[in-house]
């Protein structure tokens, strides 16, 4: 059924709920649920992304990182045509969508099969989510919303396979989950028959880099893999979703010098 905005009591416990998931150690871009009570609360307002780094200890690379994460795709330094990841996705029974006050995250099983391998090692997918508007930018252009496919390998190694998306009026693949998306922070729901192939757009020529988490506590020795070209969403679906996260994305970080490799077809 289509998400709906908020009612005003939703508005008015808002901030008191995404306190009570940030004590349990709700993750974005970091994978898992860590249960904890020193985690402190963070969000996109008034404790936004350049006050991070203020709010806890554990923050502290959020500032002074030098490979922080998104960037700005502006220029590749190298090309390697033959140089992209190898993505090996599949149909998922089923995924338990989750509104963690931040985004809406969807906990992938750990027997699904969905995995990528980046120069000869495996990363298992374990969750995916969105981000209002993209967080990564090509020669400093957004698009209407970012998926992140966070993978993790063996040795706790994290891949994430972002995929930009483009809003477009009729409905897409993505449409099934985000118009299933709870509407309340903490409530979870079920979908069935997830293949997560169907959200990748045809031609995956990817941008790859060194970069970090793009949320608290921003850890660093990322793997980014950001494919080139959108795939669409449906501008009914990006409206629902900014109606309960009206922004999710932090702003492109300084590059640094780090290199961009352009690999896979152009």
């Amino acid at each position: 059924m289509p998400v709906r905005p908020d009612d005003l009591s939703n508005v008015i416990t808002r901030r008191g709920a995404l306190a009570a998931l940030a004590l349990l150690g709700i993750a974005g871009c970091g994978g898992s649920v860590a249960a904890t009570t020193s985690t402190p609360h963070w969000d996109y307002n008034a404790e936004g992304p350049d006050h991070w780094a203020d709010l806890d200890r554990g923050y502290a690379t959020c500032r002074a990182g030098h490979a922080q994460s998104p960037i700005d795709l502006d220029s590749p330094t190298e090309l390697h045509p033959s140089d992209h990841i190898e993505i090996d996705y599949r149909s998922i029974s089923s995924v338990k969508l989750l509104n963690n006050g931040h985004t809406i995250q969807a906990a992938v099983p750990a027997d699904s099969g969905n995995r990528i391998v980046v120069d000869g090692t495996a990363f298992t997918l374990t969750q995916f989510h969105f981000h209002l508007p993209s967080e990564h930018t090509v020669d400093g252009h957004d698009t209407a919303m970012e998926l992140h496919f966070v993978h993790t390998a063996s040795s706790g190694r994290l891949a994430v396979l972002a995929v930009l998306l483009h809003a477009q009026p009729d409905a897409t693949p993505l449409t099934p989950i985000l118009t299933a998306t709870p509407n309340r922070i903490g409530l979870t729901r079920t979908v069935s028959a997830v293949d997560p192939r169907e959200y990748l757009p045809t031609d995956l020529a990817q941008f790859r880099y060194q970069g970090s988490l793009t949320t608290p506590p921003c850890t660093e020795g990322v793997e980014w893999i950001v494919l080139r070209h959108p795939a669409p969403v449906a501008i009914p679906d990006v409206d629902n979703y900014r109606a309960l996260f009206p922004h999710s994305n932090r702003p492109t970080q300084p590059r640094n010098g780090r290199p961009v490799v352009l690999a896979g077809p152009n």
